[in-house]
């Protein structure tokens, strides 16, 4: 039970939802999978994003060719197309897929921690972190595992689809790091390794969510919505770290609304430039696209919105400060006489 109590060995209603929520998307997995829904015949690969290939007033009347990507758009990153019938139309091509999103999804989740930690000043919430970030490790590898399991586990074919595709060799340099933070991921490996070393090793997740980005955004072909979103999200966290070096500045009601607007942008922007890179699309018509009403709520408008929303929960976080009592704290430490820390 120690998985449902805190340190001090009381029952911890944080801790036992986070444990049920890390679960949910496995148990949903399995589910499906005694259902049979990763039996049987292939289904259609992903296209384009829903709404992208008849939307009217993008690149001109009447859609088709004249969407955002148009017509013969082809990937350039990652591999062939998936299209109905192919291997990688197969059904358990999708729980492949749904655990590797989760895995991405929980890996920023822990990185959203410790911003929200300071934005909402909940120190307790700190708690969560760890098993959120071994949750993003148990489905990374579960994600690995399924797609041994597609290869029939030869070792020989898997080596050499990752020798010849750049985006599974990019996954299995994440996978790595998620195993060695992981692996650190308990107090007795801190006083081992020295808080140094450990703190070194464990600010690779930085770079272990963006490579895990960079491997959904290749291996989703045309429709990046979510790897977008996903990039946007990690902008966001990144930006807000910037903004932790200067203090107060991380938990200002002003900075974090600027913050929401940059994060937004930046999404909008990497969105055509990926689709610029890796279809040859002209990045403006993407833009265009984020303007459309017709193809829904683009990834930038929703980290827009994730941003507006923390930044207004800025404000609980001032009222569970005590912005006032802070401030002479602060005051005192300065004082002249004052006893030094």
């Amino acid at each position: 039970m120690a998985l449902l109590h805190d340190r001090t060995g009381r029952f911890s209603p944080l801790l036992a939802l986070t444990l049920v929520g890390l679960c949910l998307p496995a148990a949903w997995l399995l589910m499906r999978a005694l259902n049979g829904d990763f039996a049987g015949a292939a289904s259609a690969g992903p296209g384009l994003p829903p709404g992208f290939g008849d939307a009217p007033g993008i690149g001109g009347p009447g859609g088709g060719s004249s969407s955002p990507f148009g017509s013969g758009a082809a990937p350039t990153f990652g591999g062939p197309d998936r299209g109905p019938g192919s291997d990688s139309a197969r059904p358990i091509y999708a729980a492949i897929h749904f655990s590797g999103d989760w895995a991405i999804r929980f890996l920023l989740l822990s990185l959203m921690i410790t911003p929200f930690r300071k934005v909402w000043h909940w120190p307790r919430l700190v708690l969560t972190r760890r098993r959120v970030g071994l949750a993003a490790l148990a489905y990374a590898a579960g994600h690995f595992l399924l797609y041994a399991l597609d290869q029939e586990f030869v070792v020989s074919k898997i080596a050499s689809e990752i020798a010849l595709r750049i985006y599974l060799a990019i996954g299995l340099v994440g996978l790595i790091g998620l195993i060695a933070l992981g692996a650190t991921s308990w107090d007795g490996a801190v006083k081992r390794m020295g808080a140094q070393n450990w703190n070194r090793l464990h600010s690779s997740a930085y770079l272990i969510a963006g490579l895990a980005t960079l491997h959904f955004f290749m291996q989703s072909k045309l429709d990046v919505t979510e790897p977008t979103l996903m990039w946007g999200l990690f902008g966001w966290a990144m930006g807000w770290r910037w903004l932790q070096r200067s203090g107060d500045r991380a938990v200002s009601l002003l900075w974090l609304l600027g913050l929401a607007v940059a994060a937004a942008l930046f999404t909008a922007l990497s969105e055509a430039l990926w689709y610029g890179l890796a279809t040859g699309v002209d990045p403006l018509r993407v833009l265009k696209a984020n303007f459309t009403i017709v193809l829904g709520l683009r990834p930038c408008w929703q980290v827009l919105i994730f941003g507006l929303i923390a930044a207004a929960s800025s404000l609980i976080g001032a009222s569970r400060r005590g912005p006032e009592r802070q401030r002479a704290g602060r005051d005192s430490r300065l004082a002249p006489g004052g006893a030094s820390s």
